[in-house]
């Protein structure tokens, strides 16, 4: 714990005052290995967490956002707008993309934390700091649904029923998929996915098998190294794998003739785009209950604690929350 000067913003970006910030598997990687993915060290220590919701406390020059004194959920992905990819309405395979808490940029486990003002989305009454935090991980789910393209009456399988498991499988929900499997070995969160509305749930992919259940498109959400061939075992031929997770170790062998055969098509999810106002509506409207998922709260004083705890592995928790 260090205090520094809070941050000031820049044109066109907001100062937030943080309320709730969770701790993402992503956040753990960097704690325990020293660097994020694709061996990218920090130059200095810094600060993690980019699962956030806040107050907007003061606005930068020409800053086009809710008034001070807003609560506001927060899209951590910020593009540049300017790169092909952005004009082409990727934003989320921005070439300049900057991430809070992926190095060099500090992440919101602090007080404060300054943000373009196009990454903020107001927070209605209805809808709790800690919600408003993990408006990003269905934000990640409301895009690797879309890229499924799901008709509504189909099955629909997801590999690992963590916080982005069941993002998805609650995005998926709203677009009127009620025949949903899940596999995930830790059995408080089986047993939370049954009660969101699994049809069927079992420890691993061959539970699923073993149940004759062959969907059309699978999510694999758990970035266990060995869930995406568990996945091109699971889907029907014709099917869709939707790759959500981040594979660790990101090296991944498979049977390339058995995805051959079976034409089987494969999509890798990046983060989420455009999806911050859907996020938040969802949960004002009811249409999704992030208030239902198990949490456990810490201090900032906490945040070490909170940290070694999260690092040990999941546990029935789906996401640990720091409250500065």
């Amino acid at each position: 714990m260090v205090d520094v000067p809070a941050p000031e913003p820049a044109a066109g970006e907001v100062l937030v005052c943080v309320r709730a910030v969770a701790i993402c598997a992503s956040d753990i990687e960097i704690y325990e290995n020293g660097c994020a993915s694709g061996g990218i060290y920090p130059p200095e220590p810094m600060s993690q967490g980019h699962e956030f919701s806040g107050e907007i406390v003061a606005l930068g020059e020409c800053a086009d956002a809710p008034a001070v004194g807003t609560r506001v959920a927060v899209e951590p992905s910020w593009h540049c707008g300017r790169c092909n990819m952005c004009r082409e309405g990727l934003c989320n395979l921005c070439r300049n993309i900057v991430f809070p808490s992926y190095p060099p940029r500090d992440g919101a486990m602090a007080e404060y934390i300054a943000c373009p003002d196009y990454s903020v989305a107001a927070l209605p009454d209805n809808v709790s700091d800690i919600e408003g935090a993990l408006t990003e991980p269905l934000g990640v789910g409301v895009h690797a649904v879309r890229l499924a393209q799901l008709s509504g009456n189909e099955k629909v399988a997801v590999l690992g029923a963590g916080m982005v498991g069941i993002s998805t499988m609650l995005a998926a929900q709203v677009q009127g998929v009620d025949a949903f499997y899940v596999a995930e070995p830790i059995p408080e969160r089986r047993e939370f996915a049954r009660q969101m509305g699994a049809r069927v749930v079992g420890e691993s992919h061959q539970d699923l098998i073993d149940a004759g259940i062959e969907p059309r498109v699978v999510f694999e959400c758990s970035g266990d190294n060995a869930a995406f061939a568990q996945s091109l075992a699971l889907v029907r031929p014709n099917g869709h794998v939707i790759v959500v997770g981040i594979p660790e170790p990101p090296e991944i062998c498979f049977d390339c003739g058995r995805a051959r055969r079976n034409q089987i098509s494969i999509t890798f999810s990046r983060r989420s785009l455009n999806t911050l106002e859907t996020a938040v509506e969802l949960v004002a409207s009811g249409q999704v209950g992030l208030g239902a998922i198990p949490v456990r709260t810490f201090s900032l004083d906490e945040a070490p604690e909170a940290f070694a705890l999260a690092a040990q592995g999941p546990g029935p928790e789906l996401r640990l929350i720091v409250i500065p």
